[in-house]
């Protein structure tokens, strides 16, 4: 038995069973509804919700397939499958090893093309053999001359921003695997006077994690999806790169917090590590 829980612990469960089938996961509904660069989930077939069941909503990504998350802090959760009767399990929910690892990327034809996979995992560009309609991507809006563009996963806000972003992190805290319930956040930093809602912003909802300086998540209340959200100063927006629909325009810089990174996921490129927050 493993145990999970939402960023704001509101929502909290446990697995029972085998854990199997962990997949990296790029399509763009993963990538939208996480915020992250990819999305990181496994198979078990027994999920029992131990407090704040009345905290979750549903949303159909697309035709069958139904995804939930928090609406108090916006956290994906595991979804019930279509195809059997176990659950697909975010594996950055996870408080306890859920003693699977990662044996593949699926859905690699949707990667972001300014992403590059290092490691080793065979890598499928779709899932399986039979229709997987349900969970493909749809293809993103053309750019804007001079913009970055982004939106949630339903369409109902969307953003932009001029310029290039001061600079983008790959952060591996358990808040923020708790928050994107994925291997790790990928953010990018925008000045708030180059960012604009186009629409939607009236549907955002936001969550402040109580006895944190800065940290907290923004959601689209219809479908969950991680958004920019403004630090209180309001001098930066904490954009998740995988509510992108273009390139951030600049490079990650590297990791932090690898001393609290996922027991599961191995980090394989060249960029520079630090345990916690550098100086």
């Amino acid at each position: 038995m493993a145990n999970g829980s939402c960023l704001c612990n509101k929502v909290k469960f446990t697995i029972s069973g085998k854990a199997s089938d962990m997949s990296h996961c790029h399509c763009s509904m993963c990538r939208k509804i996480h915020g992250a660069m990819f999305a990181t989930y496994f198979n078990t077939e027994h999920v029992d919700y131990t407090a704040g069941q009345e905290s979750i909503v549903e949303y159909e990504s697309s035709k069958g397939f139904v995804r939930s998350f928090c609406s108090d802090c916006g956290s994906p959760l595991p979804e019930k499958s279509q195809d059997s009767d176990g659950y697909y399990v975010p594996a950055g929910l996870m408080d306890d090893d859920p003693g699977v690892r990662p044996d593949k990327h699926i859905f690699t034809e949707s990667k972001a093309d300014y992403y590059q996979i290092t490691d080793k995992l065979p890598q499928h560009e779709h899932y399986g053999d039979g229709d997987m309609s349900r969970v493909i991507d749809v293809a993103d809006p053309a750019s804007k001359s001079g913009c970055v563009t982004g939106g949630c996963q339903c369409g109902a806000v969307q953003f932009e921003y001029t310029g290039d972003a001061k600079f983008v992190m790959n952060c591996h805290c358990s808040r923020c695997r708790k928050v994107k319930g994925a291997a790790h956040a990928t953010n990018a930093f925008v000045a708030c006077e180059n960012l604009s809602w186009t629409s939607g912003k009236d549907n955002v909802a936001e969550y402040a994690v109580p006895e944190a300086k800065f940290f907290g998540n923004a959601f689209c209340k219809t479908c969950g999806s991680s958004v920019p959200r403004a630090r209180a100063d309001g001098s930066i927006y904490n954009v998740p790169v995988g509510s992108l629909n273009q390139s951030p325009g600049v490079d990650a810089k590297g990791h932090i917090f690898v001393g609290s990174k996922a027991d599961w996921f191995e980090v394989t490129d060249d960029l520079p590590q630090w345990d916690e927050m550098p100086t």
